[in-house]
């Protein structure tokens, strides 16, 4: 009998820098998935690079066992990947054509995915915090860890704005029940927010897998001398706590955390339950510091190497993410009438770093602002700043105007070093030469 694979089921990570069109559209927001689909496959079409360009998808090797044992293979797709099943085919009596796996999926499996990093430029180019206090890495599931979240995107729900907390140029909050907004330094300097289309991206409530023994840091905690770490579990029961400081005048900066004797108890991969594996790191210190954070320990899985692990459950608790039908079948499968139903597509939305395109004279001189750019740009100490900043693309866009009704093509950034001006907004610079479109004074 030949081997018979089909698709249990396919991740899509579709990555802002990569996707984005000359006149920058990105297909965010686009409601209907089938439409976001087609974006991306018209991308494929044109052989355009894609997120798979930098990161490569396999099965994590304390899993490689599970893998084989189910008959599962892992195979790479054009910005994402498939997970494929040994199956036997069956025809039923309506004449309906379904896959029974060919072993058997026991609804609590878990099927794990490392997102590796072949380089490091999806951190130069991918929008996320530059200071983190833990060092976590991102976790994507269908299961609701740590809260719902909606089908078919595998990203936590964005959480509301915090007023005691630091945010960094283009990270996201929700305001209401399905906006999103991206935080910025305006043309002033002035704390700015503004709404942006998609439903879902992913955002720091992912960042949850961490390794039994870590460094914790202190960002933006000037003269913190003391400081309390408690570990709860999922039912707010205290697991560990740690006291460091308090002896004397030294501010704390960084410190070295062990829950391995707690922790590992409840690390993943291998506890029946995995929402049990959701702890909470309560975290408070002198002057009124406070943080929270949610964290899943990952004894074998994580590893600094990867930028983020996908889980997924063959049942979870929310039955529009299950794997299998609760007929036991593949959900790709042939009705009666002939029509094919595919396997379910899990979305990845990933935002591009967010900066002012800002424009220097190769020479060193002062730039002038022509006529026709200023409804794009503006000047600020001798250089040229688009006018709100921009999120990163591989390909050339257009520039659009403070309008939003006509655009132009200008240089785009190359270099993605992270650079900020006196009034604490993160640039992109572009050097350019003298010319009629930047001519100096």
């Amino acid at each position: 009998m030949p081997l018979l694979y089909k698709t249990l089921f396919e991740v899509k990570l579709a990555h802002e820098f990569f996707i984005t069109d000359e006149k920058g559209a990105t297909g965010f927001d686009e409601p209907d998935q089938q439409k976001r689909l087609d974006f991306l496959m018209g991308d494929y079409s044109w052989d355009l690079d894609s997120i798979d360009r930098d990161l490569t998808f396999e099965f994590p090797g304390s899993f490689t066992s599970d893998s084989k044992r189910h008959s599962l293979k892992l195979l790479p797709a054009w910005s994402g990947c498939k997970v494929m099943i040994r199956v036997n085919q069956k025809i039923l009596a309506d004449g309906s054509l379904v896959f029974e796996p060919f072993s058997p999926l026991p609804d609590d499996l878990d099927i794990y995915l490392s997102l590796s990093k072949k380089n490091n430029l999806i951190d130069n180019y991918t929008n996320s915090r530059v200071g983190n206090a833990i060092p976590a890495l991102y976790f994507f599931s269908n299961e609701p860890l740590p809260g719902a979240k909606p089908f078919p995107f595998l990203v936590n729900t964005i959480a509301a704005g915090k007023f005691d907390y630091s945010y960094e140029q283009g990270e996201l909050i929700r305001s209401g029940t399905s906006t999103i907004m991206e935080y910025y330094k305006d043309a002033t300097g002035a704390d700015a927010w503004r709404t942006i289309p998609g439903q879902a991206f992913v955002n720091e409530a992912d960042r949850l897998l961490l390794p039994l023994r870590f460094n914790y840091s202190f960002v933006n905690a000037a003269g913190l001398t003391q400081a309390d770490f408690v570990l709860k579990d999922r039912n707010g029961n205290t697991l560990k706590a740690v006291s460091v400081g308090g002896g004397g005048t030294a501010n704390l900066s960084t410190v070295s955390l062990d829950f391995s004797d707690v922790a590992g108890i409840v690390s993943l991969p291998g506890h029946s339950s995995v929402t049990d594996a959701v702890l909470f790191l309560v975290v408070s210190g002198n002057g009124g510091y406070s943080a929270s954070f949610p964290v899943i320990f990952g004894k074998e899985l994580y590893d600094r190497s990867n930028w983020g692990l996908i889980h997924c459950r063959i049942k979870p608790a929310d039955a529009s993410f299950n794997l299998l039908g609760d007929d036991g079948f593949l959900l790709k499968r042939k009705g009666p009438a002939g029509i094919w139903s595919e396997a379910p597509v899990f979305e990845i939305p990933i935002k591009s770093r967010l900066g002012y395109w800002r424009y220097i004279n190769n020479a060193g001189k002062e730039l002038d602002l022509a006529p026709d750019l200023t409804g794009y740009l503006f000047k600020a100490d001798g250089n040229l700043l688009t006018k709100t900043p921009r999120p990163l693309s591989k390909y050339y866009f257009l520039l659009e105007d403070d309008t939003g009704t006509q655009t132009k093509y200008l240089p785009n950034p190359v270099d993605y070093t992270l650079r900020k001006d006196d009034k604490d907004r993160v640039c992109f610079d572009i050097k350019v030469p003298k010319s009629d479109l930047f001519p100096t004074l």
